[in-house]
């Protein structure tokens, strides 16, 4: 009969079976490696509510750029003739959906609301950012991070400029903390000229834009002025802001040829006046086609007065 071996405590090979041997040395070392594996966890999945706070654009963070730029681009690029539009997408970002949902079960989540407006202002969605931030407006207190606090809010104030949303504008930027200095407190600035301009503020719009170019270089104050000038406008501000802008640069009667990006300025104000009082050729056919309409009710009305005076004259 068949004798099967067996392996002595410690993994040696019992006396009675010394074939078995190898076997029990194998099995031995099998054992050792299999006590030097360690079991590695995988990573918890990554939630949205996870992440940090995404920090919001900076209104005119980069207006550094434009003083590179020629005063008539700045004056096409920051003066809004429409408003806003959103970027043409087929659907948004699976991570931008992964935040809408997680919001939609965690409504009250500020930095889910923050995140996502910063989602979709990647993504060329303003009307939604807006929106979605809007619901963080009057609850920013809220936010610890004073940093984020300030751009939350700035955001909403810009999006709302953009929209044409001039009451909410102020609103808004009444709301905001004034930063202590920096780039921070030159947008600062810089979005409360225009809003105190827009809702027909003339004295609050120049005490912002005097402060807004108080530490500028010429180069960069013209530019800033480039920048709010129509806001000014529309509070009646225009001409005050150009002179206190002129004390500022030293530029008096004589010297003024050595600021001709004052004159493009100037010249730029007139075009949109002088668009104002044309009448394009859409305007035209508008009023041609009312005139028609009225002349068109006139005869008919005429029409029904004559056949009632016949009508009545026959009964006589």
């Amino acid at each position: 009969s068949s004798h099967v071996g067996s392996c002595a405590p410690g993994g040696a090979p019992g006396a009675g079976d010394a074939g078995a041997a190898p076997i029990c040395a194998a099995m031995a070392s099998a054992c050792e490696e299999a006590s030097k594996v360690q079991v590695v966890e995988a990573p918890a999945k990554s939630t949205p509510e996870a992440g940090d706070w995404r920090n919001l654009p900076l209104y005119m963070s980069k207006i550094g750029t434009y003083d590179g730029e020629a005063v008539l681009d700045v004056l096409k690029l920051a003066n809004r003739t429409t408003k806003m539009k959103n970027a043409p997408i087929k659907s948004l970002s699976n991570g931008t959906c992964a935040v809408k949902d997680a919001l939609d079960k965690d409504e009250y989540n500020l930095k889910l609301i923050n995140n996502l407006g910063a989602m979709y202002l990647s993504e060329g969605q303003n009307d939604r950012a807006l929106n979605v931030l809007m619901r963080g407006w009057k609850r920013a207190d809220e936010i610890c991070d004073e940093r984020v606090r300030f751009r939350l809010l700035m955001k909403v104030a810009e999006l709302s400029m953009y929209s044409f949303l001039y009451r909410q504008l102020l609103a808004v930027f009444r709301d905001i903390k004034e930063p202590a200095d920096g780039d921070d407190l030159r947008s600062y600035l810089i979005l409360g000229t225009q809003a105190w301009a827009s809702n027909g503020d003339l004295t609050q719009s120049l005490k912002f834009f005097q402060r807004s170019i108080d530490r500028e270089g010429p180069n960069r104050a013209i530019r800033i002025f480039a920048v709010v000038c129509c806001d000014l406008r529309k509070a009646g501000a225009y001409e005050a802001a150009k002179g206190t802008l002129e004390n500022s640069l030293g530029a008096n009667e004589a010297s003024r040829g050595a600021f001709p990006d004052l004159t493009i300025v100037d010249d730029y104000m007139r075009t949109l006046d002088v668009r104002k009082t044309e009448i394009t050729p859409a305007q035209l056919q508008r009023r041609i086609t009312i005139g028609i309409a009225a002349f068109g009710v006139v005869i008919f009305l005429l029409l029904l007065w004559w056949l009632e005076s016949r009508s009545l004259a026959a009964m006589k």
